[in-house]
């Protein structure tokens, strides 16, 4: 039975695609009656025989069970678009505006194929995005951490991990989904990759992988920071704001760039006068610093005991040197003359 579809989809500033196509059992034609600012006045297509697969695949997007709107009126301007869809006697009509059905990729990804003059989908857009991001811990191992953004699965995936634990977080992008790629598009089209400056040495490192509608892949190296690739540390905090759920921490910055100690753990590495092994401890006194003398318990009676503190780090709870219920707490500062030769 002969299907048939009109379908208009654009944007005030770049116009309008409207398109008529006709299909029947074994073949495809189609009319295209307006592409981006212009009218176009073109006679139906010769009817080109067409695969059983890719009727299929239509049949596959079930159109008849989308909803009849998608208008998102919190975005002003943006995409519109409006498609009948006809099989025998039953008829969908639907429209939006800034929102889609679930499978509107593939949707467009078939047009894009039965008419690929018409330009439906951008051959270089970003389809899948992977940024490998390690450094070395204060005390000496190593954090690693994955964010993969999937365009089609419409997720953003979060791996975490290091040498005592690991953590994955996903999370489902909805909507957000056409968003989130325009700002990745924006930064990553737009980046110099031949002026990206290269430090081996650098304590943290990140790897992206960028992934194009067409197939084609493209790898980028280079030390994790502001100076070493302008703006991903932005685009790191500019994609938490899109994900509105994202409560993992995107990237942990270089211990030189934490600033507070805020929902952190906070250990601290302690020397005993005589001794130059160093200990560790917990402490919820953000105002403690290299070089205070602490009161702190020792053995299995607690002895209070002073101790010098030789260093600080703050870690999120997947990231913790030792389990946080193992570690005793350091009791606090400690008023101590006879240390000024420690």
């Amino acid at each position: 039975m002969a299907k048939y579809i009109k379908f208009t989809i654009g944007g005030y500033f770049g116009g309008y695609k409207t398109v008529e196509i006709f299909i029947g059992t074994k073949n495809i034609s189609y009319k295209i009656l307006r592409n981006g600012l212009l009218e176009v006045d073109k006679k139906k297509s010769p009817a080109v025989e067409v695969s059983d697969e890719c009727l299929k695949e239509l049949d596959a997007l079930e159109i008849f069970s989308w909803e009849k709107d998608y208008s998102n009126n919190n975005i002003l301007d943006g995409t519109q678009w409006e498609l009948i869809f006809k099989h025998g006697r039953k008829i969908y009509r639907g429209y939006g505006s800034n929102d889609y059905p679930e499978n509107w990729l593939r949707f467009m990804d078939w047009l894009d194929k039965v008419i690929p003059e018409m330009g439906f989908v951008d051959r270089k857009q970003l389809e899948k995005i992977t940024l490998n991001y390690s450094r070395e811990s204060a005390i000496g191992y190593e954090i690693s951490e994955q964010m993969t953004i999937d365009r089609r699965e419409k997720i953003l995936t979060l791996d975490k991990k290091n040498a005592y634990t690991q953590a994955k977080h996903i999370y489902l992008l909805g909507s957000s989904e056409e968003t989130i790629f325009d700002a990745a598009e924006d930064f990553f089209d737009n980046l110099a990759t031949d002026e990206i400056k290269t430090d081996l040495n650098y304590p943290a490192q990140i790897k992206i992988e960028l992934v194009r509608h067409d197939g084609s892949i493209e790898n980028i190296s280079a030390p994790y920071g502001e100076n070493f690739l302008p703006g991903v540390v932005n685009f790191a905090a500019v994609l938490k704001n899109f994900v509105s759920d994202l409560t993992a921490e995107i990237f942990l910055p270089t211990p030189a760039e934490i600033v507070s100690a805020q929902d952190k753990y906070i250990f601290c590495k302690v020397q005993f006068k005589g001794n130059y092994k160093p200990y560790s401890y917990r402490t919820e006194d953000e105002t403690l610093s290299v070089g205070d003398i602490v009161d702190v318990p020792v053995g299995r009676n607690n002895d209070v005991t002073q101790a010098k503190i030789v260093e600080i780090g703050y870690f999120d709870e997947y990231e913790v040197p030792f389990p946080v219920d193992k570690v005793k707490m350091i009791i606090g500062k400690h008023v101590a003359n006879a240390w000024d030769n420690f």
